[in-house]
Order: C-alpha cells, then sequence, then structure tokens
C-alpha cells in the first residue's frame, strides 16, 4: 500500500461547493462537499458529523454471503443508525480482514498487517481510533474494525501513503476531542490525496482534524444517512457487496 518516503509537494485543497459548516453542538447531519485541488483534482465527498457524547459507534455484522448496498438500509433502520459507511477489510471468502467486534460479538482475530495499522472502537466511554501497537484489548468493547493505513496524525497528513491508486475512499476521522465524521468519496484519490484533504483546515470537517483512519475503500465504498422525518436515506451506493458496516446511534 505505501510508496516510497519520498512524494511530491502536497497539494493544496480548497472547498468548491457545501454548505455552512454546522455549530459544533448540533445534532448529528449530512454535509456534502466539492473539492479541487491546486493539482486539479476534483472530489465530492458525502459527510454524516456527530459529537461522541450524544451518539455511539456501532460495528454491524452484514454474514460472509455479504450484502449488497440495496440492503443497507434495511439493516440501519432495524440496529437502530443514523448514519453508517461500509467498515474493514474482507477477503474474497467474506472473512473480515483482522478483528471485528459487531454488537459485542467477536468475529477473526487481532492480526499485525502493515496495513492495519489502525483500530477504531467503542465502548460506553466513547469512541476511540489507536495506532495498533498502542491497542490493548479489553472487557467492555462493543464496536471495533481493524482498519487502515492511518492517514492523519497528530493533526498532520501521514507520510509515505500511496500516490499511486486512484479509488473512491471511506475514512473516518475526529479531532480527538468529540467531534468526529464518516466519510465517503464520490471520485477516486489516492490515499495521499486523501491524507492532505483531511489536514487541510476547513476541507473536510469544521475542526481540525487530529487523527483519521482509513476503511475499506475501492468498489466497496459506501454512505448512508436517514434524515429523519419520513425522508429517503442519502445513499452512496458500493458496487459491490461488504461484510461490514460502520455506523452511529444515539445513545
Amino acid at each position: 500500500m505505501f510508496d516510497a518516503w519520498s512524494s511530491p509537494a502536497q497539494a493544496d485543497w480548497r472547498p468548491q461547493t457545501g454548505e455552512p459548516w454546522p455549530a459544533p453542538e448540533a445534532p448529528i447531519s449530512h454535509h456534502e462537499r466539492t473539492l479541487e485541488s491546486s493539482t486539479g483534482r476534483t472530489v465530492r465527498a458525502h459527510l454524516a458529523l456527530f459529537d461522541s457524547r450524544r451518539y455511539r459507534l456501532a460495528v454491524l455484522d452484514l454474514g460472509a454471503e455479504l450484502a449488497p448496498a440495496s440492503a443497507w438500509p434495511e439493516h440501519m433502520r432495524a440496529a437502530g443508525l443514523l448514519a453508517a459507511v461500509n467498515g474493514g477489510f474482507f477477503h474474497a471468502d467474506g472473512q473480515p480482514l483482522g478483528l471485528v467486534i459487531a454488537e459485542g460479538t467477536r468475529l477473526n482475530r487481532f492480526e499485525t498487517a502493515k496495513l492495519l495499522s489502525g483500530v477504531l472502537y467503542g465502548d460506553a466511554r466513547g469512541i476511540h481510533l489507536e495506532r495498533r501497537v498502542r491497542f490493548q484489548l479489553r472487557t467492555g468493547i462493543d464496536a471495533l474494525v481493524q482498519s487502515g493505513p492511518y492517514l492523519v496524525e497528530h493533526g498532520r497528513a501521514v507520510r509515505g501513503l500511496s500516490t499511486n491508486d486512484v479509488s473512491r475512499r471511506t475514512f473516518i476521522a475526529t479531532d480527538w476531542r468529540r467531534h468526529w465524521v464518516l466519510g465517503a468519496t464520490r471520485d477516486g484519490l489516492t490515499l495521499a490525496e486523501l491524507a492532505e484533504a483531511l489536514s487541510t483546515p476547513g476541507a473536510l470537517a469544521p475542526w481540525a482534524v487530529e487523527r483519521a483512519l482509513n476503511l475499506d475503500g475501492g468498489t466497496s465504498t459506501g454512505f448512508l444517512f436517514d434524515p429523519g422525518a419520513g425522508q429517503a436515506p442519502i445513499q452512496v451506493r458500493a458496487r459491490r457487496p461488504v461484510r461490514t458496516l460502520v455506523g452511529v446511534r444515539a445513545r
């Protein structure tokens, strides 16, 4: 997944369209942003912004037979999720790559593959995003996915990310206080470009991103948001069935 440490100069990302950001204390909200880079790349992203004091992380297991995007709204409603994206990586037979804890049930095992550099998990205390080497499995964790690579750390784009593969992307990011964003792009960009965009103030979040993690992207990339009030869900359809969803529900 990684190129050599040397890389081109960082692109300058500027928002082209997007409604004003919500107030920090606002309920979970959907935003669509269009970004343009100084290199000419245009990327549209769907975002779900939320506060971890009011919302909890959820991981849904869609089964080894995998579930197409058309089935996502049904799974989402049944689980009481307000927003969701596709989750971690999985093998061709549907087996998850790395540890998954879905609705409190443990799937597979913890793995140390280089790709799986981050651990996203939730418990009664909140939502957590840590480097694999710092993570310790403990009781009380009811939602978890191993994924990667790490995109942003300490507010800076991680060095050495791929500058070659242009694909749709799925990600989660936080200011490491209480604000989080689940996101998916409609257009392709490299991992290095995504990290640059996330670390650009005001590009993909109204607050400074302190850390961010890549989830399974490419044809797996999908996004779902329930606006409520009987409205149809906002959806970016994944182009292939996936094993897990990472979502958000009210506390």
